[in-house]
């Protein structure tokens, strides 16, 4: 999937979309800070998530069992060297934003929001019903013949579950309040997740 441009305000905002954990976005976003040259970077994952990823120590990373499955299923596609964390696109985002004096950060929700979010949303049933499909794509792999369908497929089963889906929808919704924040800015580069483009592009196009 290509970028996006999107104009809010007097802001310009390239939307760069990304396949979480695959090595070969790295390159992707240092190309797009070094010829875009944005005041700004957002990256979808938390504040926290930002602090966490710029202090990361080198020491193994604790996954959810959808991280795994995921990152299995990468890896038997496009081999074993080719999925690390933390993700590369925001590593690197972090990393050349810091060197190059760019301001960066998380939009997504932050740990507090995210954990009212999902017990107001997901309910026990729900919970149960992820789990299931957790154990059922441990044994049968995400499919997709691409990183992209990958991504977009496991994305697509979990918000087959409705709390899910709407946890998503409050996510990427506080994207886009997040993004419209900056809107004294002149360039903004958002580096998002792939399944959440679509909907975070027509959220700021309605803005």
């Amino acid at each position: 999937m290509k970028p996006q441009s999107v104009t809010v305000g007097k802001t310009q905002i390239r939307i760069l979309p990304t396949v979480k954990g695959l090595v070969s976005e790295s390159k992707i976003v240092e190309d797009e800070i070094n010829s875009f040259k944005p005041d700004l970077v957002a990256l979808s994952i938390g504040p926290e998530e930002v602090k966490g990823t710029r202090e990361w120590d080198g020491e193994p990373y604790d996954m959810s069992g959808w991280d795994e499955v995921y990152g299995l299923s990468l890896r038997k596609l496009m081999g074993d060297t080719s999925v690390r964390l933390p993700p590369p696109s925001f590593s690197t985002a972090i990393k050349l934003s810091d060197s190059n004096g760019i301001e960066v950060v998380g939009i997504d929700m932050d740990e507090q929001s995210f954990t009212e979010a999902y017990t107001s949303n997901v309910t026990t049933w729900q919970l149960y019903k992820r789990g299931r499909l957790e154990k059922h794509m441990a044994k049968k792999g995400i499919a997709g013949s691409t990183p992209e369908e990958i991504s977009i497929n496991m994305e697509k089963s979990i918000r087959e579950i409705k709390g899910f889906a709407k946890l998503e929808e409050l996510r990427v919704s506080t994207m886009a309040e997040n993004i419209r924040l900056y809107s004294d800015k002149d360039r903004i580069l958002a580096v998002i997740e792939i399944p959440n483009i679509d909907s975070l592009v027509k959220l700021l196009k309605e803005s």
